[in-house]
């Protein structure tokens, strides 16, 4: 956090709309917002199918849905990089972002954020239905509020992280009509909390340097020798690989085989390359995890669209 002493430096003269339409959309992180919509995507039409209420798929739904899905998780990133300027601008990964470079100022970037979550949460409200929209608020308010204040002051962030990163997934359930507490909503959404630990623990390890550099305490730096992370990558695996069968013990709708085969054999993939983590705890395999974590998403999203199709 922020010591008082401002270090960042003085904004940049704009001589073009263009640049500057680019930092706003940099502030996004428009790659995890883009991941994050193909995960709420497929909970949506999962939902629309097999959901208590049974709500129809249209172009309306899914257009609001995914705008103002996008918009909120769009204002958590921004007010993220926003309340962490000055620890970016100490970390050489994160330095050159549109804050602590000075390309957009600190009250630009409140503004967006703020902006772009009313934007949203009211479209979710207006044509999703306000649970939606409720659990977009609560998740923005995990990450913005919990989460990016435990950065520099736990290693638990990780988990209250993994929080915010699968209720998103919510959304699109119960805008789908599922329930809440439906147990194959319940165990979507859990599948995607566990899988983002080996997939965090492989960019924790390959951006060490810069998180000590600003005072993070990720397991990585806690443990330079990386077999905290190493090991949590394996477990989590491990607990992923028969978690994310659930699907098919409670649905009697989704498809064993097209469901089963490729997850498992993605899963089996990504607890080779955790194991491979534990025991050689290097860039190499920690990219190679990486990797294998940002495959399986699609490949288990795919094979849950399919497989209830």
């Amino acid at each position: 956090m922020s010591t008082g002493i401002s270090t960042l430096p003085a904004p940049t003269e704009r001589t073009s709309l263009l640049p500057q339409i680019a930092d706003f959309i940099a502030l996004s992180k428009p790659k995890i917002v883009i991941l994050e919509l193909v995960a709420v995507l497929a909970t949506l039409h999962i939902a629309t199918r097999y959901g208590a209420a049974g709500t129809p798929w249209t172009a309306a739904l899914v257009a609001s849905v995914m705008f103002g899905t996008a918009l909120v998780a769009a204002s958590a990133n921004t007010m993220n990089m926003w309340l962490e300027r000055e620890l970016d601008a100490q970390m050489p990964r994160t330095a050159e972002r549109p804050l602590p470079a000075g390309r957009i100022t600190p009250a630009e970037a409140l503004a967006f954020g703020l902006l772009t979550l009313t934007a949203g949460v009211t479209m979710l409200a207006m044509h999703a239905g306000l649970l939606p929209s409720l659990i977009a608020l609560g998740t923005w308010g995990i990450y913005v509020g919990c989460y990016t204040p435990l950065k520099p002051r736990s290693w638990i962030n990780t988990a209250v992280g993994a929080v915010s990163g699968a209720t998103p997934l919510w959304i699109g359930w119960t805008a789908g009509g599922g329930s809440l507490l439906d147990p194959l909503g319940i165990a979507i959404v859990a599948v995607m909390y566990v899988w983002q630990f080996p997939h965090f623990m492989a960019i924790a390890w390959l951006s060490r340097a810069g998180y000590a550099a600003a005072g993070h305490q990720m397991s990585t730096v806690l443990d330079p020798s990386g077999r905290w992370a190493g090991f949590q990558a394996v477990v989590w695996s491990a607990v992923l690989l028969p978690m994310s069968l659930a699907p098919i013990v409670l649905s009697t709708t989704i498809a064993p085989l097209w469901y089963g085969i490729p997850v498992t054999l993605a899963g089996l993939v990504m607890f080779a390359s955790s194991q491979r983590f534990l025991t050689d705890c290097s860039d190499i395999t920690a990219r190679r995890l990486l990797r294998v974590t940002l495959l399986y998403v699609p490949v288990w999203l795919l094979a849950l669209w399919v497989a209830g199709a």
